[in-house]
């Protein structure tokens, strides 16, 4: 993954971060949050803007949200042919 490539979220996004949560403490007001707009933006496509050298880590860029996240939760964009 490099900067300019277009890309949507793993089909199984929500369900890694659910995973993430250990299931005695419970989602936070934050964490609520980030679902909410993991699932706003699934299926869509976005730009990544920045991948941060020392980690695996990228900003992508959707129509109205800019995200930081971890590459490994990000697919190829499809490519649609009309």
């Amino acid at each position: 993954m490099k900067t300019g490539n277009s890309v949507q979220l793993r089909d199984d996004v929500l369900q890694r971060h659910a995973r993430s949560i250990p299931a005695h403490m419970g989602y936070t007001t934050e964490q609520f949050r980030w679902r909410d707009t993991l699932r706003v933006l699934k299926g869509e496509v976005g730009v990544i803007t920045r991948v941060f050298p020392n980690s695996k880590n990228a900003n992508v860029q959707f129509a109205d949200h800019l995200i930081g996240i971890s590459i490994t939760e990000l697919v190829p964009a499809a490519v649609s042919i009309s």
